[in-house]
């Protein structure tokens, strides 16, 4: 009789648990779902708020940083920064790259490098983060190498879209990224996107020196792996600057997939 109460004790407490461990679970899927929304939402009020359309501008023509792939056309800057700045003063640029659904505002944080890894635009805790640099980066993309990071999101948000160059198609027929900050917009080419690991670039490539510069541009050219793509013909010097954009991959947590472009156009 004493076991019987036992026994049903003990599968009344392991019913209990189980309950509230549920419950604990179903909370927190519940939090990470509503913030991913919370997150796409705002973005798209942003995209809707602050970027118009843009139009012709004769007066200032763009400045050819390689003639023989520029865009001979000049745009007033289509995003309304002082609305951002509002928003946060973090943000400090906006990324486009076209064929995907990469359109975001882009932060830096004073303070930590890893805040926006955590937290959205609005500097909220978000699981998604936002698209961000380092302290290492300028803020007026200046750098020879600059980089840019996001998650890789299973909602195909954030730079998700950034998997899409592991096709080679995809890869040929959408070879540009825009970038606007508030008194210029650039236009870079992509000349290779693959699977890398996941060593720190800036520090470990240090861009700033000529020899170091060539070498790291060299060993771009050499990737090899099966989902690589690289255009090998693209002449790429180190009085060029190239934009890295960085993101996770499906490798493991000690792996990065990699799209890099260099800056053509700039007015």
């Amino acid at each position: 009789m004493k076991d019987d109460k036992n026994r049903r004790l003990f599968w009344n407490i392991t019913a209990i648990v189980a309950f509230f461990a549920a419950a604990f679970c179903v909370f927190f899927l519940w939090k990470d779902i509503r913030q991913r929304q919370d997150a796409a939402m705002r973005y798209e009020q942003l995209r809707e708020e602050d970027v118009i359309e843009g139009e012709e501008d004769e007066t200032d023509p763009p400045k050819e940083v390689k003639p023989d792939t520029a865009v001979k056309k000049s745009l007033n800057i289509p995003v309304d920064f002082k609305k951002l700045e509002n928003e946060n003063p973090d943000i400090y640029a906006w990324l486009r790259v076209p064929g995907t659904e990469i359109d975001y505002p882009v932060v830096q944080s004073r303070t930590d490098d890893t805040f926006y890894m955590t937290h959205g635009i609005d500097r909220t805790v978000n699981a998604a983060g936002a698209i961000f640099s380092e302290g290492l980066n300028k803020l007026d993309f200046s750098d020879a190498h600059t980089v840019l990071y996001g998650h890789n999101m299973r909602d195909g948000s954030m730079f998700a879209g950034l998997h899409a160059f592991e096709d080679n198609t995809f890869f040929e027929e959408h070879r540009e990224i825009e970038v606007y900050t508030e008194d210029a917009v650039r236009t870079y080419k992509i000349f290779a996107a693959y699977g890398y690991d996941d060593r720190h670039l800036l520090k470990s490539f240090d861009c700033r020196n000529q020899d170091a510069y060539r070498s790291y541009l060299e060993e771009i050219k050499e990737q090899r792996s099966i989902e690589a793509n690289i255009d090998t013909e693209m002449e790429i010097t180190t009085d060029d600057r190239i934009l890295t954009l960085s993101t996770c991959h499906r490798a493991g947590d000690n792996s990065r997939y990699l799209v890099q472009a260099v800056l053509t156009v700039e007015w």
